[in-house]
């Protein structure tokens, strides 16, 4: 199938690999030159397991080019991936403006195309948006009826980075929402050789699984790290106690997210939080817990910067900056917000991320980190051993081993473990982790 997708962020990047996979040509649309010109070339744009090859195979294959042009993308395609981001606007709503272009666009082009190709919507967006802002859109810029002329589906995608491609390959559960009933067979026809449960919904209904989902993972987060606060204080091994609420998997649903870690950050789970309860206060609807969740995460990254200035450190290494290991994004990034207070404090900073090449940053990812630390190039080191001399290291990726661990305290560096190495010795000298 001709499939072309509108932005080659995160989830539009992904699922054109994934999708070229399964032997689909794939046309990318975006303004940024520099990732056309990547994506041209059989080259990722992101920075994100399996994505790079399955790329570079469907390049070869010629399956796969890119265009800042939306009307040559939509030449004869069959179905259209509408991936563009939806971030937050200042007072929190979500900002869904570079969907109702990507829409107007579309609409503009097909209006005099015979076989129109379906609409699928993945930018996630407030519940009732596809309705009441997008399906116009479409149908003023192309004078159409939607459910006549043509179909909108919304189709929420479940991506971790880090894991995204798996995720595409198996996923949790394949969610359409339908503007009308029937609307997304051609959609589910590409997805008859994936094993997920499948559903079916009114448009507001998928929109709102999407953000049930978020919202989910952002709670499990505060959950967790709310009780190892409290284990802590009382002297319990808060990882002792996790690993048996975590055995529960038949009350307790799953064991992910529900151990104790750092504060929560990335693209997804603050934007839509703060999207949330935005539109709960404009429909004076109480959200006690909810409106809690930002402010305990925030108190999480104070209390641990907080730990760190205790000690009076004059360096120290970070051993990972993006918001999650095995991906560049910087985006709301709690180890960012630690690196900026810590250097406002007076601290000289080393940091070691594998994953983050500030010469292949772009869009909101580089803004993003510019923003916070403007001369990033400068703080970012090349191995783990130019963290030797640190006063204290941040463990904030699992990416260092326990020997490594034990070359640092043994020398007389502070190590603060915010994933739980495995095999390190809690009773370790110079050694703590966010919850014991």
């Amino acid at each position: 199938m001709k499939i072309s997708i509108f932005g080659m962020g995160y989830v539009g990047v992904v699922s054109a690999s994934c999708l070229l996979r399964d032997g689909h040509d794939i046309t990318g649309v975006d303004l940024v030159p520099s990732k056309v010109d990547d994506l041209n070339n059989g080259r990722s744009p992101i920075s994100e397991p399996g994505v790079a090859e399955l790329l570079a195979d469907g390049h070869k294959a010629g399956r796969l080019r890119a265009t800042t042009d939306p009307s040559a993308a939509l030449d004869g395609c069959e179905m259209v991936w509408i991936c563009v981001g939806t971030p937050s606007n200042a007072d929190g709503s979500v900002n869904v403006d570079a969907v109702q272009a990507a829409m107007s666009q579309i609409g503009a082009y097909i209006q005099s195309v015979a076989d129109r190709p379906l609409i699928v919507i993945r930018s996630t967006s407030i519940p009732g948006s596809t309705r009441t802002r997008m399906i116009p859109a479409l149908e003023k810029a192309g004078g159409l009826t939607v459910g006549q002329d043509v179909h909108v589906v919304f189709h929420p995608e479940f991506l971790r980075e880090g894991s995204a491609v798996d995720d595409f390959v198996q996923p949790p559960k394949i969610v359409v929402g339908e503007a009308h009933p029937g609307a997304g067979d051609r959609l589910n026809s590409i997805y008859e050789s994936y094993s997920a449960p499948r559903f079916r919904l009114e448009l507001e209904e998928a929109e709102m699984v999407k953000y049930c989902d978020n919202l989910f993972h952002a709670v499990k987060i505060t959950f967790a790290n709310e009780c190892g606060a409290v284990a802590r204080a009382a002297g319990i091994d808060a990882r002792r106690v996790a690993e048996v609420f975590c055995a529960d998997t038949k009350l307790n649903i799953s064991p992910r997210y529900l151990r104790p870690g750092f504060a929560f950050g990335g693209s997804c789970l603050p934007k839509d939080l703060r999207a949330i309860l935005r539109r709960a206060a404009m429909q004076s609807v109480r959200t006690p817990m909810l409106s809690g969740v930002m402010e305990s995460n925030e108190m999480q990254i104070d209390a641990f910067v907080n730990r760190v200035l205790s000690n009076r450190p004059r360096t120290v290494g970070m051993v990972g900056l993006a918001f999650k290991s095995d991906t560049d994004d910087m985006r709301e990034s709690p180890y960012v917000a630690v690196a900026k207070r810590l250097i406002g404090e007076g601290v000289q900073l080393r940091i070691y991320d594998p994953g983050v090449h500030p010469d292949r940053l772009t869009g909101s990812n580089k803004s993003a980190v510019q923003s916070a630390l403007r001369h990033l190039e400068t703080l970012l080191v090349s191995s783990l051993d130019e963290l030797d001399g640190c006063d204290a290291v941040l463990i904030n990726h699992g990416i260092v081993d326990a020997q490594r661990v034990g070359a640092w305290t043994s020398g007389g560096v502070r190590v603060f473990d915010l994933v739980s190495i495995p095999d390190v010795d809690r009773n370790t000298q110079n050694y703590e982790g966010i919850a014991w």
